[in-house]
């Protein structure tokens, strides 16, 4: 090679180094610059033939507990049979809120003025018990259903309740995250549930007059595969006899009113 190849080479070289140092420099040298960050986004996974996909989690287990207890002078007695759901990273803060849940209906019962027991008459007693309306490994809905009766009354009392659960973050789900808006749901929930009451119910449904809040479908509703379930409380919207009361809005008839980003979005796509 003659000198001015060498030269050239040399100089290819040196511009090299020169290039390098500066990067040095600037990125990691005795300033307090950060150097910038590249994110590389991995190129999808792609199944080679005959390869089976991964099965999604299965769903959560749901299995329960008796919970008893009595009040110091015999005056009540609170038998309940609690949800535990197990599987799920996020079970713990489920079964937390499940446990404030039924807290709060026994102590609703517990801390009022119950009559004291007399001679020959039964304790005021509540009987809980659950059933489960959907266990999917994205959605827990739970129905609760108490029985209470008051020492000396003719007849117990049912009366619903609810909890539905995001089982990725553990959340608890209310009624207002599954709709865009309370304006847009309320006038087909109202349609519907009506027209679904008057055919179960006839002549017996006592449908409050006036304009109806959302928090007329929000104590005991539940996720169901047909539609979102409302439940009414013993002798509310009708008659003793009529029990608790109950009506499916199906999703078809929600989906205008469901929130495209909320956590029931995917059940009506």
């Amino acid at each position: 090679m003659d000198m001015i190849g060498r030269g050239g080479a040399r100089e290819r070289v040196l511009a090299s180094l020169v290039l390098a140092t500066a990067f040095l420099v600037a990125g990691c040298g005795g300033t307090s610059a950060t150097p910038p960050i590249i994110y590389i986004t991995p190129a999808p996974v792609t199944l080679a033939p005959g390869a089976t996909p991964t099965p999604p989690p299965p769903p959560p287990d749901i299995s329960s507990v008796l919970v008893s207890s009595s009040a110091p002078d015999s005056r009540w007695t609170v038998l309940f049979k609690k949800p535990v759901i197990s599987g799920p990273g996020t079970a713990s803060t489920m079964n937390d809120a499940i446990t404030a849940k039924v807290n709060a209906l026994t102590s609703a019962f517990t801390a009022g003025s119950l009559p004291a027991v007399t001679s020959g008459a039964s304790p005021s007693t509540l009987d809980g018990n659950f059933t489960i309306a959907l266990d999917t490994n994205e959605l827990i809905s739970l129905r609760f259903t108490v029985l209470t009766y008051v020492s000396g009354a003719a007849n117990p009392v049912g009366d619903p309740s609810s909890i539905n659960l995001d089982v990725a973050t553990g959340a608890t789900i209310a009624l207002g995250d599954v709709f865009t808006s309370a304006a847009t749901a309320l006038p087909i929930l109202t349609a519907k549930a009506h027209a679904a009451l008057t055919a179960a119910l006839a002549g017996d449904l006592q449908w409050p007059s006036g304009s109806i809040a959302i928090s007329f479908f929000e104590k005991a509703w539940a996720i169901t595969p047909a539609g979102l379930e409302f439940t009414w409380a013993q002798g509310s919207i009708a008659s003793q006899a009529a029990g608790a009361p109950s009506a499916v809005v199906s999703w078809a008839d929600l989906k205008p009113a469901i929130n495209p980003t909320g956590p029931l979005a995917a059940l009506v796509r």
